[in-house]
């Protein structure tokens, strides 16, 4: 059934630019005034496509899209016409070219689709969102006054659109200055490492990192670099989500990256920042904050307890003898703590460990 778009639909598309829940239902209105079945809209950067819809099923219907053969065309295709307004498939293809290729042929027109309009909104630093409406292929072309009231909406989501990219910049900006006001250096990365923003003391700090290839923040500790990439990689899982121990460089004190994911950055179109990056940096105090330990490198009470009497220079033999267990129980749980914290050695774990007391805790 196609719905019935509500009259607001305006005040509605600049509510959804400052309160992004808002977006689903304004994509139902949308496809309703294009008397289609499904609203979308695709943020497309690169090859790194995010989307938002207005139910599950076209939510699967873009996830179907894009698995079969063809569906990357269609985006191609629009994105290479630089239309200022709505285009219809028939625009882009041919009827021929449309019953022919798989993912109209196998998948949207068995399934009650294939008959689609979409404009591109073309936003700073090559960020594009397509604004696209899906409907039955059985009811033919579009029409020419639907495509007009459609191209009369266009200014108002590009204008919404624009305000949205450009409040999300801003959360993230805001918080990592309120990193630097509690003394962390900070930074927004996206999810293929480039800063978006970094505060202060993000930008004065280079003895754990550099920005020199591509703005890409790269890390001196070559184990720790691995591990931010490797992060980064699956930062929409909860594997992504980690502290890293670094290595001191120099006459510098260790340091621990913690990497903080931006949640719901798959469904928010607007968000570049996939993560923020927050350094901690060790004093010469040592550490008693078992709790702590626990925290950052997801130890368990027991570990946290071991790490911190090697950090505070204790031998696995006085380890056990003190805590009343057999010495390969302790090299055992030893394994697993140099195993979350990255450490390749139990020296390694006691450089780090023994001294990690982050500045102003």
């Amino acid at each position: 059934m196609i719905p019935a778009p509500r009259e607001d639909i305006v005040d509605r598309i600049y509510e959804a630019s400052v309160l992004p829940g808002f977006w689903p239902d304004v994509l139902r209105d949308f496809a309703g005034i294009a008397e289609s079945r499904e609203g979308v809209m695709v943020s497309v950067k690169g090859d790194e496509l995010k989307w938002l819809t207005s139910s599950a099923t076209a939510d699967t219907l873009v996830e179907e899209n894009y698995k079969h053969e063809g569906g990357m065309e269609r985006t191609r295709r629009l994105l290479a016409r630089s239309h200022p307004g709505f285009l219809t498939d028939l625009d882009v293809f041919t009827e021929e070219e449309i019953l022919k290729t798989p993912v109209y042929a196998d998948y949207l027109i068995p399934n009650g689709f294939g008959r689609g309009t979409a404009t591109v909104i073309r936003l700073p630093e090559m960020q594009n969102i397509i604004f696209h409406a899906e409907g039955d292929h059985k009811q033919g072309p579009y029409s020419t006054e639907t495509i007009i009231r459609l191209d009369g909406l266009r200014p108002h989501l590009a204008r919404s659109a624009m305000l949205s990219a450009r409040l999300s910049f801003e959360r993230a900006r805001t918080s990592v200055e309120t990193l630097a006001g509690l003394g962390f250096a900070a930074c927004a990365v996206r999810q293929n490492g480039s800063v978006l923003v970094g505060n202060a003391q993000f930008e004065r700090d280079e003895s754990f990192w550099t920005t020199r290839l591509s703005d890409r923040i790269a890390l001196h500790d070559r184990n720790g670099d691995r591990q931010l990439a490797d992060s980064l990689a699956m930062i929409l899982s909860d594997t992504g989500v980690r502290s890293i121990p670094l290595r001191p460089q120099g006459e510098n004190m260790p340091g621990v990256l913690h990497i903080v994911p931006v949640r719901r950055a798959a469904h928010d179109l607007f968000n570049q920042a996939a993560a923020i990056l927050v350094l901690t940096q060790a004093s010469r105090a040592p550490t008693t904050h078992t709790p702590l330990l626990q925290a950052l490198f997801d130890l368990t009470a027991t570990e946290a307890d071991l790490a911190a009497r090697i950090g505070s220079g204790q031998t696995v033999e006085q380890i056990a003898l003190l805590g009343a267990k057999g010495v390969e129980t302790v090299r055992s749980q030893l394994k697993s703590v140099l195993a979350k914290t990255g450490c390749h050695r139990q020296a390694d774990l006691a450089r780090l460990l023994g001294q990690l007391v982050p500045a102003g805790m």
